[in-house]
């Protein structure tokens, strides 16, 4: 059996600078555990600057990491939750990163 580690990374703040609500937060742990039964969240700040059409952008997030099932459906959850993701913290794009691992 294959894993995955699917690696998700948050705004702790809007693209205007407003903090984003812990609820929406929240939400998201939520979702996961329902899908998935677990979830790692790395709350201390992750710190990143990025530019997007010449606006430069400094922000400070957190990390999430799931470690799955290497299947079709799961590649096909988190390609669809990326999209609701980018809407509920009204953000350009959210990151999400996923590689092969061994659990041993």
């Amino acid at each position: 059996m294959s894993f995955r580690r699917y690696e998700i990374i948050l705004p702790t703040t809007y693209n205007d600078g407003t903090p984003v609500e812990a609820e929406k937060f929240r939400a998201t742990y939520e979702d996961l555990v329902v899908e998935f039964g677990a979830l790692t969240y790395q709350p201390e700040a992750l710190h990143g600057v990025w530019t997007h059409q010449g606006v430069r952008f400094e922000e400070s997030n957190v990390r999430l990491f799931i470690d799955v099932e290497d299947t079709p459906a799961t590649s096909a959850f988190f390609s669809r939750y990326k999209q609701l993701l980018t809407e509920r913290f009204r953000q350009i794009d959210i990151w999400i990163v996923s590689y092969e691992i061994r659990v041993t």
